[in-house]
């Protein structure tokens, strides 16, 4: 897997204008994540999110180097977004909207694992 392809297609994919803030987040979440370990999948993130698990995103984000300033970013405004996605959980068009773009990360990170090899 070529991790600086898919973590590129990740960022592009977090600025994307038709997501929404939490959406965005989430994805940038992922990206971290994928950055020390693309095997991990997307709805596993979104579970430690939804728990607020900042001790598990640490631990990701410890052992990178290079963004530090969106990584504390991104665990400043943790318990904002998770309230933002907790909220819409009952909306069933937001759900559904997450799904699909967990979906969509799943079906980018199978694509580039097929073509790296």
């Amino acid at each position: 897997m070529d991790k600086k392809k898919l973590v590129d297609a990740v960022e592009e994919m977090s600025i994307q204008a038709h997501r929404s803030q939490e959406e965005q987040f989430f994805i940038r979440m992922v990206k971290q994540v994928w950055q020390i370990d693309w095997s991990v999948s997307p709805s596993d993130v979104l579970r430690n999110l939804v728990e607020r698990n900042q001790a598990y995103f640490s631990g990701f984000m410890a052992l990178d180097n290079g963004d530090e300033r969106e990584e504390n970013w991104l665990l400043d405004a943790l318990n904002q977004n998770i309230e933002l996605l907790t909220q819409k959980r009952t909306d069933i068009n937001s759900t559904n909207k997450l799904v699909d773009t967990i979906d969509e990360l799943n079906q980018l990170r199978f694509k580039l694992g097929k073509q790296s090899r």
